[in-house]
């Protein structure tokens, strides 16, 4: 759980089959909002 103030860790999520997403690091702004939906499965 982060609380206000808090720094996001670093951690890699896969994205589609062969793409990944490095958060915080490809994020290019200040601030950002990160919404992780599931989907119906």
């Amino acid at each position: 759980m982060l609380n206000n103030g808090d720094q996001l860790p670093d951690f890699t999520l896969n994205i589609g089959e062969s793409d990944t997403l490095n958060l915080p690091a490809d994020i290019q702004t200040k601030y950002a909002i990160i919404l992780f939906y599931r989907g119906h499965w």
